[in-house]
């Protein structure tokens, strides 16, 4: 028995958060940057980030990507209740072009019956759509197959690769040590005045800070992993407040610029 006295106190009950929009992120196991980067372009208030894992293998190749989808729902059965998530989202790029949105659906529904679910690529073709993008210019991380398998996909979803190019890194943990600055300077450096915009995919890069700066010297639409998938995510939760300072995607309201 405690030597202390323990004294009750009433407490008074609020709505908790359930007035904030929570957004189940789904991250790979490698992945240090989905979150941070998320949190610097939420709103001030009322949009949240609830995180778990799925387990990924390096180096990264076209089959360890496909594995991604026997965990998600594994994944979404983690969050307790379910109805507390508003939308999921599955954080990676290449996994999500590889997957089909179909597939990806099917198993989370296999735990969470009916729920929203967003991802990079999902993100990316509905910006595209909203934007009237029809032709792009795409600088990626990943080696030289898991690009090409990008730009296939890409290409059987109606968009045009103008130009294409990449930092040939095939393992996350040095993904996510790529500066900004780097970044920067790949995409001018590879775009093209052919593309309509700058499409940078994958998750493991800190893309955040270079979109206002990559838009003001392209001259155009600069459409990122991250950006994409919380536009997508916000708008399916039905948050249509626009962000300033990340692109001229999170100024989109209901498809409109």
């Amino acid at each position: 028995m405690s030597a202390y006295e323990i004294k009750h106190v009433e407490a008074s009950l609020d709505a908790g958060m359930a007035a904030q929009v929570v957004i189940g992120l789904i991250a790979l196991s490698t992945d240090v940057v989905t979150e941070y980067e998320l949190r610097n372009m939420l709103p001030a208030d009322g949009v949240s980030i609830s995180a778990t894992r799925i387990e990924t293998h390096n180096p990264i190749t076209i089959e360890h990507l496909r594995g991604h989808a026997s965990e998600i729902a594994k994944a979404a059965a983690l969050f307790v209740p379910p109805e507390s998530v508003n939308v999921f989202a599955y954080g990676c790029t290449s996994g999500s072009a590889l997957i089909s949105q179909e597939k990806l659906e099917a198993e989370l529904h296999r735990t969470v019956p009916g729920a929203k679910l967003t991802s990079p690529m999902t993100g990316a073709y509905k910006a595209f759509k909203a934007l009237g993008i029809e032709c792009v210019s795409m600088l990626t991380p990943y080696p030289d197959d898991v690009t090409a398998a990008m730009v296939d996909c890409l290409r059987e979803a109606g968009i045009r690769i103008a130009s294409c190019g990449s930092f040939q890194i095939d393992n996350d943990y040095e993904i996510i040590n790529i500066s900004p600055q780097s970044i920067i300077q790949a995409g001018i450096a590879i775009s093209s005045d052919a593309a309509q915009a700058l499409f940078i995919p994958c998750t493991g890069l800190r893309t955040s800070s270079v979109i206002a700066h990559l838009e003001a010297q392209l001259r155009k639409p600069v459409i990122t992993a991250h950006q994409a998938m919380l536009w997508d995510a916000l708008q399916l939760a039905g948050c249509r407040t626009p962000l300033e300072g990340f692109g001229k995607l999170l100024t989109v309201v209901d498809g409109t610029p």
